[in-house]
């Protein structure tokens, strides 16, 4: 996954940590957008997509040329944002093809040693704010011991989705899942035909006797882990597309309708009700990490959705601002 991240940013969250400040203490607003390419807006060089906010805040601030992503997935390369370490110091890069957690239920998450710049301004005073995507883990060993929850990791709000946004979240934007679980599918029923062919074969021969009951027995066991699988796919979106507040699930499953205006209100929320002290806020947006959706304002505003919604993301960051 990459990122464009203020990395500026929080390299001043660390200088701002280890001197003494002087009042009145700035305030710090740190906005992710999920699997965005630098060649997507324009002030890098995008001449097809509309990013006018974007563009007017380089233009008007510092505009970054050298970074090196720590991973190329979502999990690891948010542990590493977070910490300002590489995501392998922190058991955060995992060794297994999939590399980020997929299900809200996984037992395990960013841990709870770790220190985040979040960590870091909540004990010098700040109110500390999350909106958006997480993607660091949940529970440890109970669903609802919280411990890789966003408030055991310096903030003290949270808005937003603990996985990630997935095709599987929307009605027919297709599944992550369909492409192994049909190979999986497909080797299975091979199996069971060799099996089967394997116990003609051998009965014919009359070298040994199988009793038919062995394979009607594992066509029966195999009904029902294929029923299983297929039950849970088929309600995945409830079981972990869902939005939280704090540690409150509010809504589940997770509707994308007006999400980007939501996360944005959230924001301005939490800015508003923090205006008398210092706060720091991270903005993390869904997309443009798949499944692509847009708003019906920006539809047929241009001509890929991923051109649609990319400059809805945008916007929200004016709007902040």
């Amino acid at each position: 996954m990459k990122h464009c991240p203020c990395i500026r940013a929080v390299f001043m969250l660390y200088i701002f940590s280890a001197t003494q400040a002087l009042e009145p203490r700035p305030n710090f607003l740190l906005i992710m957008v999920d699997d965005l390419g630098i060649g997507d807006i324009g002030c890098y060089g995008n001449k097809t997509i509309r990013t006018p906010n974007i563009d007017r805040l380089a233009n008007e601030g510092v505009k970054l040329t050298q970074h090196i992503a720590a991973a190329p997935l979502c999990t690891p390369s948010r542990a590493a944002f977070m910490t300002g370490r590489y995501p392998v110091r922190s058991g955060m890069a995992a060794e297994s093809k999939i590399g980020v957690y997929l299900f809200s239920a996984s037992s395990g998450g960013l841990p709870n040693a770790e220190l985040t710049f979040a960590k870091i301004l909540k004990k010098a005073g700040y109110s500390t704010g999350i909106v958006g995507k997480w993607h660091l883990g949940l529970n440890c060993e109970k669903s609802d011991d919280f411990c890789h929850h966003p408030v055991f990791h310096g903030f003290d709000y949270f808005y937003g989705i603990i996985t990630t946004n997935l095709r599987d979240c929307i009605p027919g934007h297709g599944s992550v899942f369909a492409a192994g679980a049909a190979e999986h599918i497909k080797m299975l029923f091979h199996i069971l035909f060799i099996m089967l062919l394997t116990i003609f074969l051998v009965n014919c021969s009359g070298f040994l006797k199988i009793p038919w009951k062995l394979p009607i027995c594992f066509l029966f066991l195999t009904s029902l882990l294929l029923g299983g699988v297929t039950l849970f796919f088929w309600n995945f979106r409830y079981f972990n597309c869902f939005l939280m507040r704090n540690k409150k699930i509010v809504q589940q499953p997770l509707l994308f309708t007006n999400l980007t205006q939501r996360i944005t209100g959230e924001s301005l929320n939490f800015i508003r009700s923090n205006k008398d002290r210092p706060f720091l806020l991270l903005v993390s947006y869904f997309q443009v990490h798949t499944a692509l959706y847009a708003s019906q304002s920006f539809i047929g505003k241009a001509t890929m959705v991923y051109m649609e919604m990319l400059p809805r993301r945008l916007t929200g960051v004016l709007v902040i601002f």
